[in-house]
């Protein structure tokens, strides 16, 4: 048995400390560094996984980066440190280049996406590759043109194995049948056909992504000789390996990483398990067993620097695990400000979204940034507010114009801010170079042209770009012209110098329209931002309202919300694996976004129980 670090003091003594006056803020101040500070020295010994967990706001990312400034490692070796998005990868290499060590980000070290480490130090130096094939991998296969059909990728469908221990590339099946597609058969089956053919053909051409990945890295380290030398290379380059946000690793994940630490690969992993809210990446239905029983922490930071005591009080509530509140030691531990409850009635999400500002106003939360609504589906955010639609259009103009809103607008974060550059990036290939065939890694390639000599044209042409407000068929042509004039300056050549085609009935309406749901721009709400839960998991704003709607279209979603709020008002805990599960932490991590002032809305029904509960957990409560 190992010995459980806990954060003094003791964990059945949380609620006590919660109450605590401000008297006493030093003192759990202290008590939380001297919790970091065990994080920064606990030791990482082979042949286990080490464990900490970090409620949120705990510092974790601190924590790890002076663990990375300051705990020593063995003569010539590097740390590995791995999160799941490019963006916390960046802002910890970030970090690092701040504290004036940016050595840190380099050789002998790695800082990365699990993907890039799997592919880097386990695939890519041990793969073999039949003569002629080249083994390339993609972040996802939207980054492959040729992966995309008519608005459907291949990472719209779940494969099979080839063969029991093989790698999933055949027989597709839909994650989710598209709402256009769901009552036409025949063009469900014709995608089917097309993701068998093409997974096919650029498995054959060696093209890999993340399920298949995963295998490939899973059936290498299972086979004796070939997983003990990945494992002793592995070694012998990184004195740890520590993986970040560890809650967001699927079962295939924790296998890969119990095959490692059963060759002696040290491994430390940081998250929070409360914040588990990616179950639709659960992909295996095979037989053999992926799943692992999770030993109890090592370490377990409790202390929250973001959040005011009440909001961690109400996140408690959330939480299907039961565990106790955490205590809250940053600036705003006292407010006294209620959570917020809106009713919802037949006169929609709009003056639920004007008590949310006039709060905001009230506490002199003023920067749109840090005004947030939250929902679990962009859906919900469409019928709340006049945004862009979610995902780019089908039309070529159509996506430009959805792309450059989405790269202008300053509160556009992680994957959608993702797709725009993609898809921007497309267009101006199309432009420039023609023969959208490959990826762009391998297009520019071709055309012997640097990625950050594409980079720098690529953020000339959209600073160049006309205004969005201009009519369609104006803004088509002096976009192309635009185009045309900046990349042939710059290498002196361009594919093609056409408009992007504009339906007659559209030329004199702005473009913005051409990318827009709901309603016109002028009628948006300018002061709040707006994402989905899933899409600012790590970040943190002043003011935070989640949007819990009625459904009123879908059996199913009203079943679900439903089953939500009454798991939430019951106070009972949920099993791990119960269908309200996966809700209850999803507005968990909602609910512990904000710092200051959090409101949710919710049908009117629910206000009075939801209210009640609330209350009789010590969290007031102010209902609007």
């Amino acid at each position: 048995m190992h010995e459980v670090i806990a954060a003094p003091p003791p964990v059945r003594d949380l609620q006590a400390l919660v109450r605590h006056p401000a008297a006493d803020l030093e003192q759990l101040r202290e008590q939380a560094r001297a919790a970091q500070q065990s994080a920064v020295g606990l030791p990482c010994a082979p042949g286990r996984i080490v464990r900490i967990e970090a409620c949120p706001g705990a510092g974790k990312t601190r924590a790890i980066i002076h663990r990375h400034l300051n705990h020593p490692l063995g003569p010539r070796q590097g740390r590995a440190v791995v999160s799941f998005t490019r963006a916390a990868s960046a802002e910890i290499a970030r970090r690092c280049v701040e504290e004036g060590r940016p050595e840190l980000a380099d050789y002998p070290h790695f800082v990365g996406t699990f993907d890039s480490f799997l592919w880097t130090h386990v695939v890519r130096p041990h793969i073999t590759s039949p003569a002629g094939q080249k083994w390339r991998r993609l972040e996802s296969w939207d980054d492959h043109p040729m992966a995309r059909n008519s608005g459907i990728s291949l990472g719209d469908f779940h494969f099979q194995r080839d063969d029991p221990g093989g790698v999933r590339v055949v027989a597709p099946r839909w994650k989710k049948v598209p709402y256009a597609l769901k009552s036409d058969a025949d063009r469900q089956r014709y995608f089917l056909h097309w993701a068998e053919t093409q997974m096919a053909a650029l498995w054959r051409e060696g093209f890999i992504a993340g399920e298949q990945l995963r295998d490939v890295s899973f059936r290498m380290l299972g086979q004796p000789e070939r997983g003990m030398r990945i494992a002793s290379m592995l070694a012998s380059r990184f004195g740890e390996i520590v993986i970040d946000e560890s809650q967001d690793l699927s079962s295939e994940d924790h296998s890969i990483l119990a095959q490692l630490a059963a060759r002696n690969v040290p491994l430390l992993t940081v998250g929070d398990p409360d914040q588990s809210i990616y179950g639709f990446r659960e992909t295996s239905t095979d037989a053999e067993p992926h799943a692992m029983a999770m030993p109890a922490a090592d370490l377990r930071l409790r202390h929250n620097w973001r959040s005011t005591q009440i909001i961690c009080d109400l996140a408690r509530t959330l939480r299907p695990s039961g565990e106790a509140a955490d205590v809250a030691v940053g600036d705003h531990r006292d407010d006294a400000g209620p959570v917020l409850l809106v009713g919802l009635a037949k006169d929609g999400m709009r003056p639920a979204l004007r008590k949310f500002e006039a709060e905001a106003d009230r506490l002199e939360i003023r920067e749109p940034a840090q005004r947030m609504v939250l929902a679990y589906k962009h859906a919900t955010l469409a019928a709340a507010q006049a945004n862009l639609k979610e995902d780019p259009p089908s039309a070529q103009l159509d996506a430009l114009v959805w792309a450059t809103a989405v790269l202008r607008d300053p509160g556009a974060q992680g994957k959608r801010r993702e797709k725009a550059e993609r898809v921007f990036s497309e267009c101006v290939r199309h432009h420039w170079l023609g023969d959208m065939d490959v990826p762009e890694r391998e297009h520019l390639d071709r055309h012997d042209i640097s990625a950050l000599e594409f980079r720098l044209v690529t953020q000339f042409v959209l600073n160049s770009l006309p205004d969005l407000h201009l009519p369609a068929g104006e803004w088509s042509r002096t976009a192309v012209q635009v185009m045309r004039e900046h990349l042939f300056e710059k290498l002196g050549r361009f594919s093609t110098a056409r408009a992007l085609p504009c339906p007659k009935e559209k030329k004199s309406k702005a473009a913005v329209l051409l990318a827009s749901k709901g309603r016109k721009p002028g009628e948006r709400t300018d002061g709040l931002r707006s994402n989905t839960i899933h899409g600012v998991k790590g970040e943190q704003f002043e003011a935070v309202l989640v949007l819990v709607p009625p459904a009123e279209k879908s059996v199913e979603e009203r079943q679900r919300t439903d089953i939500f709020m009454e798991s939430w008002t019951s106070g009972q805990c949920v099993e791990p694996t119960d269908r309200a599960a996966e809700a209850m932490r999803v507005h968990y991590v909602a609910a512990t976004r904000a710092r200051r002032l959090l409101a949710f809305a919710v049908d009117q029904q629910y206000v009075p129980r939801l209210a009640a509960h609330l209350r009789a957990n010590h969290v007031p409560v102010s209902e609007l």
